[in-house]
């Protein structure tokens, strides 16, 4: 049986996925680097805590089964297998072999402080692009938080960071709802429509995401305390937009914290913007480059 603390290699599930490493713990599940022994390729493998006899959870990784399964993007996780670890027979237990995203999440990131605008403005764009995809498949994301973006690093022209959106456990689907009694996102980052309760749509992802975006600029979480606290702020009070922060940015990020859904911009908008305000930033980082060259 897998010791969920363990970061020792130990096992092998479905006599393929040699693991390798603890990588870390959610609510619900432990994380492990793994060595796929069949393809010869690292991945990550995600060991769920609960039993295959509690059905209520096993409903809830069925879905996320599903969800994962129907989603295919560059600024998503990609799911590559799933199986039950059967290490102790009265304990089965599923797993999700997933792509190994190598690199920090965003919350270990966001840990030294802001971040530059111009990487601000990529990873806007991909986790956009992302969750426009999402809503495309009629899946809304309902957790968006820094500690559900990965940020890959590849070589294209230096180095360049992809945001990837991971941990679709309690995504709500066109396909049905998410299992009942499981949680309906992270108190510090729910639309206001969450923290009533009510149904939800793609613009509930929009808010979640404004809050992450602030939060890369300011460095801190706009919304903290206590849960029930920092679930009810956004009730009353919009979050406080640094005024330093160019106008067009304050205009953006103002409509996607709008506390109705419908003042919030479609995602399409919110793409076009920080697109274009990367191909600015790009420009000027550019120019000063060569300014600081003939210097």
């Amino acid at each position: 049986m897998v010791e969920q603390t363990s970061r020792e290699p130990y096992s092998v599930l479905d006599d393929r996925y040699r693991i390798e490493s603890f990588v870390g713990k959610g609510g619900m599940a432990s994380v492990y680097q793994a060595r796929d022994e069949m393809l010869g390729r690292d991945v990550a493998v995600k060991l769920f805590d609960s039993t295959l006899s509690d059905t209520e959870e096993l409903a809830r990784q069925q879905h996320e089964l599903a969800v994962l399964a129907s989603l295919n993007h560059p600024s998503l996780v990609t799911l590559h297998d799933a199986g039950v670890d059967r290490t102790d027979p009265a304990n089965p237990r599923r797993f999700l072999v997933m792509e190994l995203v190598r690199g920090q999440n965003l919350k270990e990131a966001l840990a030294d402080g802001p971040l530059p605008r111009r990487q601000i403005a990529q990873l806007a764009y991909d986790l956009a692009e992302g969750l426009e995809y999402v809503h495309h498949h009629n899946v809304v994301h309902r957790d968006v938080k820094p500690a559900n973006i990965l940020l890959a690093e590849y070589k294209q022209q230096g180095v360049r960071t992809r945001a990837k959106l991971a941990d679709f456990g309690i995504a709500q689907s066109g396909s049905g709802p998410p299992a009942a009694g499981s949680a309906t996102g992270t108190a510090a980052y729910l639309s206001p429509e969450q923290a009533r309760g009510q149904a939800l749509g793609p613009a509930s992802d929009v808010y979640s995401l404004g809050l992450v975006i602030l939060e890369c600029v300011t460095g801190t979480p706009a919304f903290s305390g206590p849960k029930l606290q920092a679930a009810m702020a956004r009730l009353l009070d919009d979050p406080t937009i640094p005024e330093d922060l160019p106008v067009d940015w304050r205009i953006v990020l103002t409509g996607m914290t709008a506390r109705k859904p419908e003042d919030r911009p479609a995602l399409s908008d919110i793409m076009l913007f920080f697109r274009q305000a990367l191909l600015a930033d790009t420009g000027k980082h550019g120019q000063d480059k060569a300014m600081a060259a003939e210097a």
